[in-house]
């Protein structure tokens, strides 16, 4: 008599519940690399965002030293103080000194094609009052803000300022007067 191999339900090379089962873990730690990663890129992105914030502002400031120097005060020139964001199109004169000086002191925004620094943020949302808020204390003091991804921490306010929406700020470079 011959005998006859027994008959199986399952195909020749299938996956068995037991190997799925072993392969699990396997696949847990994918899916946790790949949400790590995704994590990492986004905190990555977040951080250089903050840093480009922090170059914006420096470069702001080296503009409104500038601009100090020339007309005895920072812009508004006709204004003891002045506090508002600078993309807002109502302070668009503002904007327009504090860029008149940017561009004449600063050879990389020479080029008119180099637009003037904005938050990285306002490019990819709507959100206007993400942008960089400037501060004329006095004639011979102001502040520059910005909001951070990374590292918030709402030091600063613009409660005191009639000209700008009441906002919390993280970082921020107040004006040292240096007598030349």
């Amino acid at each position: 008599m011959i005998s006859t191999p027994p008959i199986s339900s399952e195909k020749e090379g299938a996956p068995t519940s037991n190997n799925r089962i072993a392969d699990l873990p396997l696949f847990v730690a994918l899916i946790i690399m790949l949400l790590g990663g995704v994590f990492l890129l986004n905190l990555a992105n977040a951080q250089a965002h903050d840093t480009t914030r922090k170059h914006h502002l420096e470069d702001i400031e080296q503009a409104l030293y500038f601009a100090r120097n020339l007309h005895g005060t920072y812009p508004p020139y006709d204004q003891p103080n002045w506090c508002g964001l600078l993309n807002d199109p109502a302070n668009s004169s503002t904007l327009s000194q504090v860029e008149e000086a940017l561009r004449t002191q600063n050879e990389k925004y020479a080029n008119l094609k180099k637009p003037f620094p904005q938050d990285p943020l306002v490019k990819t949302t709507t959100n206007s009052v993400q942008d960089y808020f400037y501060w004329k204390r006095s004639p011979a003091n102001f502040e520059l803000y910005a909001i951070l991804e990374t590292d918030p921490n709402n030091e600063r306010s613009t409660f005191n300022c009639d000209n700008a929406p009441n906002l919390y700020y993280d970082y921020g470079l107040t004006s040292i007067w240096r007598e030349q």
